[in-house]
């Protein structure tokens, strides 16, 4: 494991030691080896520092974790609370993460994420080609239907499926639907 520190502010402000904030330092533990194709190493440090303040002074946002180092940090940075425990989501969510289109994190009042349904490979996260096949109906089903029962499993209180095409705005409650798009699994 390597450590690295990060804060929120500039590190020329007025209380900072060492270009640090005390009271907003957070380390993260992150690990040096893992499948290169998980995108494991490069850690977007803002995308945490913007998580941690977030998480202090917001109730509603959400930000883009475009690889598995940043989910990782995010998870490890991230106020647990009601059934929303963030080391067990990063321990739990596996490939559910690299076959996503996209991820996001963020509060809705309390914990929320958002897992976007890829409809060619290439669009996974974990992908390293630029084409790619398209997924079937039947198999960004079966995707969405993994990803639902992780969510349970991690106790979510609310799991919606929006439906493709998007301007419908139909949204699936605890099933995949017939046209998957993104999932909301949100903890209260």
């Amino acid at each position: 494991m390597r450590t690295t520190s990060i804060c929120c502010g500039p590190p020329k402000e007025a209380n900072c030691v060492g270009g640090l904030l005390p009271a907003m330092q957070q380390t993260l533990m992150i690990p040096e080896e893992h499948d290169v194709n998980s995108n494991y190493r490069n850690v977007q440090a803002d995308i945490v520092r913007f998580v941690q303040l977030g998480q202090r002074v917001s109730t509603n946002f959400t930000v883009n974790l475009s690889n598995r180092a940043t989910f990782d940090a995010v998870m490890n940075a991230a106020l647990g609370g009601n059934n929303f425990m963030p080391s067990e989501v990063a321990a739990t969510i596996g490939t559910l993460f690299d076959d996503a289109m996209q991820v996001e994190f963020g509060a809705e009042g309390s914990a929320v994420l958002y897992i976007d349904v890829p409809f060619f490979t290439h669009q996974r996260i974990a992908s390293t080609t630029g084409g790619g096949d398209r997924y079937t109906d039947e198999q960004r089903r079966d995707y969405t239907q993994k990803v639902i029962t992780w969510a349970r499993s991690m106790r979510a209180d609310e799991i919606t499926v929006q439906q493709y095409p998007t301007v419908a705005d139909l949204f699936v409650d605890n099933s995949p639907g017939e046209n998957p798009y993104r999932i909301r699994i949100w903890w209260d």
